[in-house]
């Protein structure tokens, strides 16, 4: 899970639609994430292959921004809220766009971890879908009281 957060262990063996456990699919991410955004570090400073390709003109940002489409095909195929299908989409654009500038760009790419911010934001939402989801089939199932009478004799009488 993400530094400083530590959802509740029954969380993370939920399985999920896709049948897969919310700690493998967090797992998996943060791993995409880390490769993209921090996998190397020169004097301190953690980059990835999203900084290390970006150096390509217009074709590494290109296949940066791509490969970070992952994320959003994630929280599609979880059927996560579509305000974090917005800010995953933002994100990607706002890091393609502005990774795309010559050299400000490529100074751009240390520092914003789109990758990184993407895994957060599935997090979150996937936290909350989990959560609604345990709080469902934790609630009884009561009878509906909306079911109308039925105007008709019983049959046979």
């Amino acid at each position: 899970m993400s530094k400083g957060r530590t959802p509740e262990i029954e969380l993370l063996n939920v399985q999920l639609e896709n049948g897969r456990t919310f700690e493998d699919e967090m797992r998996h991410l943060q791993r995409f994430a880390r490769v993209l955004d921090s996998r190397f570090s020169l004097m301190g400073m953690r980059f990835g292959l999203d900084s290390v390709l970006g150096l390509v003109p217009v074709a590494g940002d290109v296949a940066t921004g791509l490969a970070g489409t992952y994320a959003l095909f994630t929280a599609v195929r979880l059927k996560l809220h579509p305000i974090a299908l917005a800010h995953i989409g933002w994100n990607l654009l706002f890091d393609t766009a502005l990774g795309a500038i010559p050299i400000v760009g490529d100074a751009f790419d240390f520092f914003f971890k789109s990758n990184t911010k993407n895994v957060r934001v599935i997090e979150k939402h996937l936290t909350r879908k989990v959560r609604r989801q345990l709080k469902k089939q934790a609630l009884p199932q009561a009878p509906r009281s909306d079911a109308r009478p039925s105007t008709h004799p019983p049959a046979g009488a």
